[in-house]
């Protein structure tokens, strides 16, 4: 039990290193990080915190196997990593996914990370899950 207790961290180092990019602005950002860090497959990562003072991220329950969730929403992205062309998309602005503590591995249903998004396009404004720091625009704004 003690040992249990020693080796379970919110958030967990592995977690924290494959699956948080707290400096990326867009998807191309999330891909050079997961490049840089060996993903494979398909990957779960969420960006930077929309407000950055702690805590960050929080267990679920009081035993050490239960979920660390984020505290803050965050934007995540999903990523295929074993493409022949590789790439991300965004999942929301407002997402929540949690890990375990004990192994850093993302909670996961039908072997993708999930991850609860409440985004409300209706309030916020419709399409804005785009990208639009890398969206490749038409030369008639008519169109866009």
């Amino acid at each position: 039990l003690f040992l249990g207790s020693a080796l379970a961290e919110c958030p967990h180092q592995q977690f924290v290193q494959t699956s948080v990019c707290d400096g990326c602005r867009g998807w191309k950002e999330v891909l050079q990080q997961q490049a840089a860090a060996g993903a494979t497959g398909i990957t779960t990562v969420l960006g930077p915190p929309t407000h950055s003072f702690p805590p960050f991220y929080r267990r679920t329950g009081l035993e050490d196997s239960d979920l660390c969730l984020n505290w803050q929403p965050r934007p995540a992205y999903r990523c295929n990593m074993d493409a022949e062309r590789k790439y991300c998309f965004k999942l929301g602005n407002l997402c929540y996914a949690g890990h375990s503590p004990l192994t850093g591995e993302l909670y996961t249903v039908n072997r993708l990370g999930l991850v609860k998004c409440v985004d409300d396009h209706t309030w916020q404004g419709q399409n804005t899950a785009d990208d639009f720091n890398d969206t490749n625009r038409r030369v008639d704004l008519r169109y866009d």
